[in-house]
């Protein structure tokens, strides 16, 4: 009998063993991905993201699609993570094929497994393929000794999808030429030879896998060559509108323009209609030795041209406010809109000797952001400023250094104003001020 009962105490110790494997060591891991359904197309970026977890330990991660190359393996089994955020990139095929299963699989550290399958179908590009390096109009210098004008254009091609083919139209002389193309990047050069002078429409048509097409319209400008003056690298230029008398003003009737890099600076300006013109000057006068211009015969190409006087033109950018960008070395011009929601709106005053003179409220001028005044500058009298308060604390203000007049708002403390210089005058000045805080700029024209 007592035989019996120690077998049965043994049987009764042996099914308590299971009892002893850790608890939940069965479980699956833990695995979240953020979609289950991707639309892709040859060429395009997919980032995938997700969280696995498991109370035990994660021992790996793999994201995995053979049909396409993918075998993104992650060895966790050194830091055995309870939980593991994860986010993968990739860029599908040029020659994939679909519909595809990108497979996504947690291990914990006792091998158990949880999978996801991420379904990826094809959905054709929405946005059409782009055409770079071209300007809308094309200047091809005409050698009248060969009675030829060689035009090399060299463009580059961008799709989001697979480009599928480009073509070249140049109607007034019959010219077409298509290219197949299987990639979604190209850097591509056609050439084609004049024999007369003219302008010539041109049509570039780009096409992509999904069906997209951009069509872009030039002007190819048959020519003789221009006649250009040599550049420097000018530690400042200066702006002015056409037609501008210096001697009617007491300050401003140039704009500083301001050097952002080699041969290139930027300045916002104020047209006042579609015909305000500007030049450009390194010399700060009107009728200096070196003046930058527009191209009487090529749309927003900036030249010097001073051995041909009067040649260039007044650059119109049309009516508003707009960022200026040219570079003399490559001859352009750029222009944008100002966003001028930070411009100023609030009240004015000016000084025109705040030793003695304190501040004057401005008035409503042509726009929102303009401020008119009338004054009476007297002789001797070389200080003027512009502020939002009469504390001196803001100021807009003018200075000279390196032979060069300067402009900007400044800060003051101590509300001290320091002193803005002017040109001296020998006797007094009735004068017109207008005041724009969304360039800032400040002209002083006598009356």
């Amino acid at each position: 009998m007592k035989r019996l009962s120690y077998i049965i105490c043994i049987l009764c110790f042996l099914q308590l063993i299971p009892g002893c494997k850790e608890e939940g060591a069965d479980l699956r891991p833990g695995l979240y991905v953020n979609t289950d359904l991707i639309d892709v197309f040859p060429g395009k970026v997919i980032t995938l993201g997700g969280q696995a977890s498991c109370y035990a330990g994660l021992q790996e991660l793999g994201i995995t699609c053979e049909a396409w190359g993918i075998k993104e393996i992650t060895d966790l089994r050194s830091q055995k993570p309870v939980v593991w955020n994860f986010e993968y990139s990739f860029v599908v095929p040029d020659d994939a094929t679909f519909p595809q299963d990108l497979l996504v699989t947690a291990t914990d550290v006792h091998g158990t497994q949880m999978k996801r399958v991420i379904t990826m179908r094809y959905t054709p590009a929405t946005t059409a393929p782009f055409i770079g390096g071209l300007k809308k109009q094309i200047a091809v210098d005409f050698d009248e000794t060969t009675g030829k004008g060689e035009c090399v254009l060299k463009a580059t091609l961008y799709g989001e999808d697979v480009l599928k083919q480009v073509t070249i139209e140049i109607p007034d002389v019959s010219f077409s030429q298509t290219t197949d193309l299987n990639s979604r990047e190209y850097e591509i050069e056609w050439s084609y030879t004049f024999t007369a002078l003219g302008k010539y429409p041109m049509t570039i048509t780009l096409s992509d896998n999904s069906g997209n097409t951009t069509v872009s319209e030039y002007k190819l400008i048959v020519m003789l060559p221009e006649v250009l003056d040599e550049v420097s690298d000018y530690p400042y230029m200066w702006l002015f509108r056409e037609n501008t008398n210096e001697a009617d003003y007491v300050f401003g009737y140039y704009q500083y323009v301001n050097r952002e890099d080699g041969y290139q600076y930027q300045v916002n300006v104020y047209a006042e209609s579609d015909e305000t013109a500007f030049f450009f000057t390194p010399t700060q006068e009107t009728n200096g030795t070196r003046l930058f211009g527009e191209s009487p015969v090529v749309e927003e190409r900036i030249i010097s041209a001073q051995t041909q006087p009067g040649y260039v033109k007044g650059y119109k950018p049309g009516k508003g406010y707009w960022g200026l960008w040219i570079d003399i070395k490559e001859a352009t011009i750029k222009k944008w809109p100002l966003d001028n929601s930070q411009a100023l709106k609030l009240p004015l005053y000016y000084s025109a000797d705040w030793n003695s003179w304190g501040f004057t409220a401005m008035n409503a001028g042509a726009n929102e952001y303009q401020q008119t005044a009338d004054v009476t500058i007297h002789a001797g009298n070389q200080y003027f400023c512009f502020a939002t308060a009469t504390d001196w604390s803001h100021i807009w203000r003018s200075w000279s250094t390196d032979g060069g007049e300067f402009a900007g708002w400044w800060f003051s403390e101590d509300g001290s104003g320091d002193g803005a210089t002017l040109p001296a005058i020998s006797a007094d000045v009735d004068a017109t001020i207008v005041f724009d805080t969304a360039i800032p700029w400040c002209w002083i024209k006598k009356r």
